[in-house]
């Protein structure tokens, strides 16, 4: 199964990264090939589960996705459903002003079409 890894660094205190990352409306800001985010719904335990439309090649795809982790400022642990399974797991660490924020997904390849 293909890994992507991705850290990037803020100058944030890591609650606002959290809150920020956390709300998928949010997610086609810092996710180009993600356009479109749908029927969000908060869990109980925190997280959420949503449905969305993403490009990729010229393709669209399509699914849901559901937060099966929830540590708030530390870790989310999104799984995805549909024409892409996935699995993301989202880490934030804060320290003097600034968050490292680090993305590391395990990909199924899409359904062929």
């Amino acid at each position: 199964m293909p890994t992507l890894q991705k850290s990037v660094t803020v100058k944030a205190p890591v609650e606002k990264v959290f809150k920020y990352v956390g709300e998928p409306q949010h997610l086609p800001e810092i996710w180009p090939s993600l356009f479109e985010v749908m029927d969000v719904e908060t869990l109980p335990t925190g997280g959420h589960t949503f449905a969305w439309n993403y490009n990729m090649a010229g393709n669209r795809f399509k699914g849901t996705t559901k937060t099966f982790e929830w540590l708030p400022n530390e870790r989310i642990v999104d799984k995805t459903y549909g024409d892409i399974e996935s699995t993301f797991a989202w880490t934030f660490h804060g320290e003097n002003g600034f968050t490292s924020h680090n993305e590391r997904s395990a990909r199924l390849r899409p359904a062929r079409r």
